[in-house]
Protein backbone atom coordinates (compact mmCIF):
# COMPACT_ATOMS: atom_id res chain seq x y z
CA UNK A 1 0.00 0.00 0.00
CA UNK A 2 2.81 2.42 0.94
CA UNK A 3 4.62 1.57 -2.28
CA UNK A 4 1.49 2.28 -4.34
CA UNK A 5 0.90 5.56 -2.51
CA UNK A 6 4.52 6.61 -3.06
CA UNK A 7 4.18 5.85 -6.77
CA UNK A 8 0.98 7.90 -7.03
CA UNK A 9 2.64 10.88 -5.27
CA UNK A 10 5.70 10.64 -7.50
CA UNK A 11 3.51 10.54 -10.62
CA UNK A 12 1.52 13.54 -9.39
CA UNK A 13 4.64 15.66 -8.76
CA UNK A 14 6.12 14.66 -12.12
CA UNK A 15 2.88 15.41 -13.97
CA UNK A 16 2.37 18.76 -12.22
CA UNK A 17 5.75 19.95 -13.40
CA UNK A 18 6.14 18.19 -16.74
CA UNK A 19 2.93 19.05 -18.52
CA UNK A 20 2.71 22.77 -17.58
CA UNK A 21 6.37 23.11 -18.66
CA UNK A 22 5.49 22.07 -22.24
CA UNK A 23 5.87 25.07 -24.51
CA UNK A 24 2.78 24.03 -26.46
CA UNK A 25 0.74 23.92 -23.22
CA UNK A 26 1.55 27.53 -22.27
CA UNK A 27 0.14 30.12 -24.64
CA UNK A 28 0.96 33.77 -25.15
CA UNK A 29 -1.62 35.79 -23.27
CA UNK A 30 -1.91 33.20 -20.51
CA UNK A 31 0.18 32.80 -17.37
CA UNK A 32 3.11 30.52 -16.61
CA UNK A 33 2.15 27.74 -14.18
CA UNK A 34 4.10 27.92 -10.91
CA UNK A 35 7.28 25.96 -10.32
CA UNK A 36 6.84 22.36 -9.14
CA UNK A 37 9.40 19.91 -7.78
CA UNK A 38 11.65 18.42 -10.44
CA UNK A 39 11.63 21.53 -12.62
CA UNK A 40 14.50 23.99 -12.81
CA UNK A 41 13.47 27.63 -13.23
CA UNK A 42 15.83 30.50 -14.09
CA UNK A 43 14.14 33.92 -13.99
CA UNK A 44 15.96 36.91 -15.46
CA UNK A 45 14.17 39.83 -13.79
CA UNK A 46 13.80 43.11 -15.66
CA UNK A 47 13.68 46.15 -13.35
CA UNK A 48 15.13 48.66 -15.82
CA UNK A 49 17.74 49.77 -13.25
CA UNK A 50 20.09 46.81 -12.88
CA UNK A 51 20.55 43.06 -13.09
CA UNK A 52 18.97 40.24 -11.08
CA UNK A 53 18.33 36.52 -11.65
CA UNK A 54 16.25 34.16 -9.55
CA UNK A 55 16.92 30.42 -9.69
CA UNK A 56 14.73 27.65 -8.29
CA UNK A 57 16.60 24.35 -8.18
CA UNK A 58 14.79 21.03 -8.80
CA UNK A 59 14.34 20.43 -5.06
CA UNK A 60 13.04 23.95 -4.43
CA UNK A 61 16.27 25.51 -3.16
CA UNK A 62 16.31 29.19 -4.12
CA UNK A 63 19.16 31.42 -5.26
CA UNK A 64 19.05 35.12 -6.09
CA UNK A 65 21.99 36.29 -8.20
CA UNK A 66 22.47 40.05 -7.79
CA UNK A 67 19.83 42.69 -7.10
CA UNK A 68 21.21 45.81 -8.72
CA UNK A 69 20.03 49.41 -8.61
CA UNK A 70 21.82 52.07 -10.63
CA UNK A 71 21.09 55.69 -9.81
CA UNK A 72 21.95 56.88 -13.29
CA UNK A 73 19.36 59.24 -14.69
CA UNK A 74 17.22 59.15 -17.79
CA UNK A 75 17.75 59.19 -20.74
CA UNK A 76 20.74 56.94 -19.98
CA UNK A 77 18.71 54.22 -18.24
CA UNK A 78 15.47 52.42 -19.05
CA UNK A 79 13.76 53.53 -15.84
CA UNK A 80 12.19 51.56 -13.01
CA UNK A 81 9.94 48.68 -14.04
CA UNK A 82 7.06 47.96 -13.62
CA UNK A 83 6.86 51.61 -12.46
CA UNK A 84 8.38 54.10 -10.03
CA UNK A 85 5.95 53.55 -7.15
CA UNK A 86 8.52 51.19 -5.61
CA UNK A 87 12.28 50.85 -5.73
CA UNK A 88 13.80 47.94 -7.73
CA UNK A 89 14.78 46.01 -4.59
CA UNK A 90 11.15 45.81 -3.51
CA UNK A 91 9.99 44.88 -7.02
CA UNK A 92 12.56 42.06 -7.04
CA UNK A 93 11.36 40.83 -3.65
CA UNK A 94 7.75 40.82 -4.82
CA UNK A 95 8.74 38.94 -7.97
CA UNK A 96 10.60 36.18 -6.14
CA UNK A 97 7.78 35.79 -3.64
CA UNK A 98 5.39 35.08 -6.52
CA UNK A 99 7.77 32.89 -8.51
CA UNK A 100 8.89 30.95 -5.44
CA UNK A 101 5.46 30.49 -3.88
CA UNK A 102 5.58 26.71 -4.27
CA UNK A 103 9.07 26.20 -2.80
CA UNK A 104 9.65 24.53 0.58
CA UNK A 105 11.00 27.65 2.33
CA UNK A 106 9.69 31.19 2.54
CA UNK A 107 13.25 32.38 3.06
CA UNK A 108 15.70 32.88 0.23
CA UNK A 109 18.26 30.10 0.65
CA UNK A 110 21.16 31.86 -1.11
CA UNK A 111 21.98 35.40 -2.20
CA UNK A 112 25.00 35.71 -4.52
CA UNK A 113 26.54 39.13 -5.19
CA UNK A 114 28.78 38.63 -8.22
CA UNK A 115 30.70 41.91 -7.81
CA UNK A 116 30.49 45.37 -6.30
CA UNK A 117 28.94 47.56 -8.94
CA UNK A 118 25.69 49.42 -8.38
CA UNK A 119 23.75 47.59 -11.08
CA UNK A 120 24.49 44.29 -9.32
CA UNK A 121 24.64 45.25 -5.62
CA UNK A 122 22.46 48.35 -5.35
CA UNK A 123 23.67 51.91 -4.80
CA UNK A 124 21.90 53.93 -2.09
CA UNK A 125 20.97 57.50 -2.95
CA UNK A 126 20.42 60.49 -0.69
CA UNK A 127 16.71 59.66 -0.81
CA UNK A 128 17.08 55.98 0.12
CA UNK A 129 15.19 54.81 3.18
CA UNK A 130 17.23 54.01 6.29
CA UNK A 131 16.34 50.95 8.31
CA UNK A 132 15.53 51.00 11.96
CA UNK A 133 17.29 49.68 13.96
CA UNK A 134 19.87 48.58 11.37
CA UNK A 135 20.93 52.06 10.36
CA UNK A 136 21.85 51.13 6.79
CA UNK A 137 20.24 52.40 3.59
CA UNK A 138 17.92 50.31 1.45
CA UNK A 139 18.95 49.75 -2.17
CA UNK A 140 19.08 46.52 -4.14
CA UNK A 141 20.34 43.65 -2.00
CA UNK A 142 19.77 45.49 1.27
CA UNK A 143 16.17 46.27 0.28
CA UNK A 144 15.37 42.72 -0.86
CA UNK A 145 16.27 41.57 2.64
CA UNK A 146 13.63 43.91 4.10
CA UNK A 147 10.94 41.86 2.39
CA UNK A 148 12.40 38.36 2.12
CA UNK A 149 14.54 36.65 4.75
CA UNK A 150 17.93 35.49 3.46
CA UNK A 151 19.71 32.47 4.94
CA UNK A 152 23.15 32.81 3.35
CA UNK A 153 24.90 35.63 1.46
CA UNK A 154 27.90 34.90 -0.74
CA UNK A 155 30.11 37.51 -2.40
CA UNK A 156 33.60 37.93 -3.83
CA UNK A 157 35.10 39.97 -0.96
CA UNK A 158 34.12 38.59 2.44
CA UNK A 159 35.48 39.26 5.01
CA UNK A 160 38.30 41.73 4.20
CA UNK A 161 36.95 43.38 1.03
CA UNK A 162 40.47 44.45 0.09
CA UNK A 163 41.11 42.88 -3.35
CA UNK A 164 42.49 44.25 -5.59
CA UNK A 165 42.51 47.24 -3.22
CA UNK A 166 40.40 48.46 -0.29
CA UNK A 167 37.11 49.93 -1.47
CA UNK A 168 37.29 53.74 -1.30
CA UNK A 169 35.45 56.72 -2.74
CA UNK A 170 31.88 56.48 -4.03
CA UNK A 171 31.95 52.71 -4.67
CA UNK A 172 33.45 52.34 -1.22
CA UNK A 173 30.47 54.15 0.32
CA UNK A 174 28.17 51.64 -1.39
CA UNK A 175 30.21 48.72 -0.09
CA UNK A 176 30.40 50.32 3.37
CA UNK A 177 26.61 50.42 3.49
CA UNK A 178 26.48 46.79 2.33
CA UNK A 179 28.95 45.75 5.03
CA UNK A 180 26.93 47.54 7.68
CA UNK A 181 23.93 45.59 6.41
CA UNK A 182 25.88 42.32 6.66
CA UNK A 183 27.01 43.02 10.23
CA UNK A 184 23.43 43.68 11.32
CA UNK A 185 22.03 40.64 9.48
CA UNK A 186 24.67 38.39 11.07
CA UNK A 187 24.05 39.75 14.57
CA UNK A 188 20.26 39.95 14.45
CA UNK A 189 19.04 37.49 11.80
CA UNK A 190 21.71 34.77 12.08
CA UNK A 191 22.53 35.19 8.38
CA UNK A 192 25.61 33.31 7.19
CA UNK A 193 28.12 35.12 4.97
CA UNK A 194 30.83 33.47 2.87
CA UNK A 195 33.34 34.32 0.17
CA UNK A 196 32.64 32.71 -3.20
CA UNK A 197 35.11 29.84 -3.70
CA UNK A 198 36.19 28.97 -7.23
CA UNK A 199 36.31 25.28 -8.18
CA UNK A 200 33.78 23.85 -5.73
CA UNK A 201 30.30 22.38 -6.21
CA UNK A 202 29.12 22.38 -2.60
CA UNK A 203 28.74 26.11 -1.92
CA UNK A 204 25.53 26.62 -3.95
CA UNK A 205 24.18 23.11 -3.46
CA UNK A 206 20.54 21.98 -3.13
CA UNK A 207 19.37 22.31 0.47
CA UNK A 208 16.04 20.49 0.66
CA UNK A 209 16.45 17.14 -1.07
CA UNK A 210 19.89 16.94 -2.73
CA UNK A 211 20.04 13.13 -2.89
CA UNK A 212 16.97 13.07 -5.13
CA UNK A 213 18.75 15.07 -7.85
CA UNK A 214 22.31 13.74 -8.21
CA UNK A 215 22.45 15.07 -11.79
CA UNK A 216 22.15 18.70 -10.62
CA UNK A 217 25.12 20.87 -9.63
CA UNK A 218 26.42 24.42 -9.64
CA UNK A 219 30.15 24.56 -10.30
CA UNK A 220 31.86 27.75 -9.13
CA UNK A 221 34.13 28.64 -12.05
CA UNK A 222 35.93 31.86 -11.22
CA UNK A 223 36.24 34.82 -8.89
CA UNK A 224 38.88 37.53 -8.40
CA UNK A 225 40.88 36.08 -11.30
CA UNK A 226 41.07 32.62 -9.70
CA UNK A 227 39.70 30.06 -12.18
CA UNK A 228 38.84 26.38 -11.86
CA UNK A 229 41.25 24.17 -13.80
CA UNK A 230 38.66 21.55 -14.75
CA UNK A 231 40.34 18.96 -12.49
CA UNK A 232 38.81 18.18 -9.11
CA UNK A 233 38.51 21.44 -7.20
CA UNK A 234 41.91 22.74 -8.32
CA UNK A 235 42.22 26.41 -9.30
CA UNK A 236 44.80 28.76 -10.82
CA UNK A 237 45.23 32.50 -10.32
CA UNK A 238 45.25 34.30 -13.68
CA UNK A 239 45.77 37.78 -12.24
CA UNK A 240 49.14 39.29 -11.31
CA UNK A 241 49.85 40.69 -7.87
CA UNK A 242 48.11 44.11 -7.79
CA UNK A 243 51.46 45.63 -6.75
CA UNK A 244 52.99 44.53 -10.08
CA UNK A 245 50.53 46.31 -12.39
CA UNK A 246 49.24 49.84 -12.76
CA UNK A 247 46.68 51.03 -10.24
CA UNK A 248 43.23 50.14 -11.49
CA UNK A 249 44.48 47.59 -14.04
CA UNK A 250 42.56 44.84 -12.27
CA UNK A 251 39.00 46.04 -12.76
CA UNK A 252 35.91 45.20 -10.72
CA UNK A 253 34.09 43.58 -13.64
CA UNK A 254 36.81 41.00 -14.16
CA UNK A 255 36.67 40.02 -10.50
CA UNK A 256 33.07 38.82 -11.00
CA UNK A 257 31.96 35.46 -9.66
CA UNK A 258 31.08 33.04 -12.47
CA UNK A 259 29.35 29.66 -12.34
CA UNK A 260 28.03 26.87 -14.55
CA UNK A 261 24.72 25.26 -13.60
CA UNK A 262 24.10 21.72 -14.86
CA UNK A 263 20.95 19.61 -14.72
CA UNK A 264 21.33 16.37 -16.64
CA UNK A 265 22.14 17.33 -20.23
CA UNK A 266 21.25 20.99 -19.61
CA UNK A 267 23.97 23.59 -18.93
CA UNK A 268 23.69 27.29 -18.10
CA UNK A 269 26.43 29.91 -17.67
CA UNK A 270 26.36 33.12 -15.63
CA UNK A 271 29.44 35.30 -15.14
CA UNK A 272 28.45 38.70 -13.85
CA UNK A 273 30.30 41.37 -15.84
CA UNK A 274 33.35 39.41 -16.98
CA UNK A 275 35.00 41.28 -19.83
CA UNK A 276 38.07 41.60 -22.04
CA UNK A 277 38.58 45.40 -21.93
CA UNK A 278 40.03 45.72 -25.44
CA UNK A 279 39.10 43.06 -27.97
CA UNK A 280 41.63 44.47 -30.43
CA UNK A 281 44.74 44.18 -28.23
CA UNK A 282 43.94 41.60 -25.57
CA UNK A 283 45.25 38.76 -27.74
CA UNK A 284 48.70 40.31 -28.13
CA UNK A 285 49.41 42.18 -24.90
CA UNK A 286 48.46 41.85 -21.25
CA UNK A 287 46.70 38.56 -21.93
CA UNK A 288 45.88 38.12 -18.25
CA UNK A 289 43.28 40.86 -18.71
CA UNK A 290 41.22 38.52 -20.89
CA UNK A 291 39.62 36.56 -18.06
CA UNK A 292 36.89 35.36 -20.43
CA UNK A 293 39.37 33.01 -22.15
CA UNK A 294 40.32 30.75 -19.19
CA UNK A 295 36.71 30.81 -17.96
CA UNK A 296 35.47 29.69 -21.39
CA UNK A 297 37.89 26.78 -21.46
CA UNK A 298 36.51 25.26 -18.25
CA UNK A 299 32.89 26.12 -18.99
CA UNK A 300 32.60 24.38 -22.35
CA UNK A 301 29.42 24.30 -24.48
CA UNK A 302 26.19 25.36 -22.79
CA UNK A 303 22.53 25.46 -23.73
CA UNK A 304 21.85 28.90 -22.25
CA UNK A 305 24.16 31.72 -21.25
CA UNK A 306 23.54 35.06 -19.61
CA UNK A 307 25.59 37.52 -21.63
CA UNK A 308 28.64 38.93 -19.88
CA UNK A 309 28.48 42.65 -19.01
CA UNK A 310 25.08 43.22 -20.63
CA UNK A 311 26.64 42.45 -24.06
CA UNK A 312 28.61 45.67 -23.86
CA UNK A 313 31.44 46.26 -26.36
CA UNK A 314 34.19 44.98 -24.02
CA UNK A 315 32.74 41.51 -23.46
CA UNK A 316 31.62 38.23 -25.06
CA UNK A 317 34.72 37.88 -27.22
CA UNK A 318 34.67 35.72 -30.38
CA UNK A 319 36.74 33.09 -28.54
CA UNK A 320 34.39 33.04 -25.54
CA UNK A 321 31.30 32.66 -27.70
CA UNK A 322 32.88 30.06 -29.97
CA UNK A 323 33.61 27.83 -26.97
CA UNK A 324 30.24 28.20 -25.20
CA UNK A 325 28.19 28.28 -28.47
CA UNK A 326 24.84 28.65 -26.67
CA UNK A 327 21.47 27.86 -28.19
CA UNK A 328 19.90 30.66 -26.14
CA UNK A 329 21.50 33.95 -25.03
CA UNK A 330 19.82 36.16 -22.43
CA UNK A 331 20.96 39.81 -22.38
CA UNK A 332 20.05 41.82 -19.24
CA UNK A 333 19.72 45.47 -20.28
CA UNK A 334 19.18 48.57 -18.15
CA UNK A 335 21.31 51.15 -20.00
CA UNK A 336 20.58 52.68 -23.40
CA UNK A 337 24.14 51.79 -24.55
CA UNK A 338 23.38 48.08 -24.21
CA UNK A 339 23.92 45.91 -26.13
CA UNK A 340 26.84 47.01 -28.28
CA UNK A 341 25.92 46.62 -31.94
CA UNK A 342 29.22 44.86 -32.67
CA UNK A 343 28.77 42.45 -29.77
CA UNK A 344 25.20 41.68 -30.79
CA UNK A 345 26.24 41.08 -34.40
CA UNK A 346 28.99 38.77 -33.15
CA UNK A 347 26.37 36.80 -31.23
CA UNK A 348 24.25 36.55 -34.36
CA UNK A 349 27.02 35.48 -36.72
CA UNK A 350 27.40 31.81 -37.59
CA UNK A 351 31.05 32.60 -38.25
CA UNK A 352 31.41 32.95 -34.49
CA UNK A 353 29.81 29.57 -33.89
CA UNK A 354 27.60 27.38 -36.10
CA UNK A 355 24.00 26.42 -35.58
CA UNK A 356 20.74 28.08 -34.60
CA UNK A 357 20.47 30.49 -31.68
CA UNK A 358 17.87 32.76 -30.12
CA UNK A 359 18.78 36.06 -28.44
CA UNK A 360 16.54 37.50 -25.71
CA UNK A 361 16.90 41.16 -24.66
CA UNK A 362 15.19 42.02 -21.39
CA UNK A 363 14.74 45.62 -22.54
CA UNK A 364 14.93 47.14 -25.99
CA UNK A 365 15.87 50.84 -25.93
CA UNK A 366 16.46 52.65 -29.19
CA UNK A 367 20.10 51.55 -29.34
CA UNK A 368 19.04 47.92 -28.93
CA UNK A 369 16.47 48.35 -31.68
CA UNK A 370 19.25 49.57 -33.96
CA UNK A 371 21.40 46.60 -32.96
CA UNK A 372 18.53 44.22 -33.70
CA UNK A 373 17.17 45.97 -36.78
CA UNK A 374 17.36 42.75 -38.79
CA UNK A 375 15.37 40.88 -36.13
CA UNK A 376 11.92 42.39 -36.49
CA UNK A 377 10.39 39.06 -35.53
CA UNK A 378 12.64 38.57 -32.51
CA UNK A 379 11.33 37.99 -28.97
CA UNK A 380 9.74 40.98 -27.18
CA UNK A 381 11.30 42.53 -24.06
CA UNK A 382 10.29 41.36 -20.60
CA UNK A 383 11.29 39.04 -17.80
CA UNK A 384 12.93 36.01 -19.44
CA UNK A 385 12.24 32.65 -17.80
CA UNK A 386 14.06 29.41 -18.62
CA UNK A 387 12.08 26.37 -17.47
CA UNK A 388 13.89 23.02 -17.64
CA UNK A 389 11.85 19.82 -17.48
CA UNK A 390 12.57 17.13 -14.88
CA UNK A 391 15.85 15.40 -15.64
CA UNK A 392 17.15 18.27 -17.79
CA UNK A 393 16.61 16.84 -21.29
CA UNK A 394 14.35 19.66 -22.52
CA UNK A 395 13.63 23.30 -21.75
CA UNK A 396 11.47 26.19 -22.89
CA UNK A 397 11.80 29.97 -22.74
CA UNK A 398 9.01 32.34 -21.73
CA UNK A 399 8.96 36.13 -21.94
CA UNK A 400 6.80 37.55 -19.15
CA UNK A 401 5.14 40.98 -18.94
CA UNK A 402 7.47 43.48 -17.23
CA UNK A 403 5.27 46.59 -17.13
CA UNK A 404 2.93 45.17 -14.48
CA UNK A 405 2.68 42.19 -12.11
CA UNK A 406 0.07 40.28 -14.09
CA UNK A 407 2.50 37.51 -15.03
CA UNK A 408 1.11 37.53 -18.55
CA UNK A 409 3.14 35.45 -21.00
CA UNK A 410 4.17 37.66 -23.92
CA UNK A 411 5.81 34.94 -26.02
CA UNK A 412 6.71 31.24 -25.84
CA UNK A 413 9.83 29.65 -27.34
CA UNK A 414 10.81 26.01 -27.65
CA UNK A 415 10.81 23.38 -26.45
CA UNK A 416 14.55 23.04 -27.03
CA UNK A 417 16.48 19.79 -26.64
CA UNK A 418 19.34 20.04 -24.15
CA UNK A 419 22.73 19.18 -25.58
Amino acid sequence: MKTQLRSIITLFVFTACFFPARADAVKAGGTLPPWSEGCLDIHHINTGRGESSFIIMPDGTTLLVDAGVSNAKKPYIIGTLPDETREPGEWIARYIKRAGAGTPSRALNYMLVTHFHSDHLGDPSKNSKITEPGGYKLAGVTEVAEHVAIEKIIDRGWPEYDFPAPQKGAPGAMVANYRKFLDWQIANKSVKVERFNAGVTDQLAPRHNPSKYPNFEIRNLAVNGVVWTGVGTNTRNHFPDPKDVAKGAIIENNCSAAFRLSYGAFDYFSGGDLSVLDLETASTADQWIDIERPVALVTGPVDVMKANHHAYRDSNSPFFLSVLRPRVVVIPIWNVAQPSINTYRRMQSKKTWPGARDLFLLSQPEAAQLATRLDKKGPPPGHVVIRVKPGGAEYSVYVIEETNESGRVKSVHGPYKSR
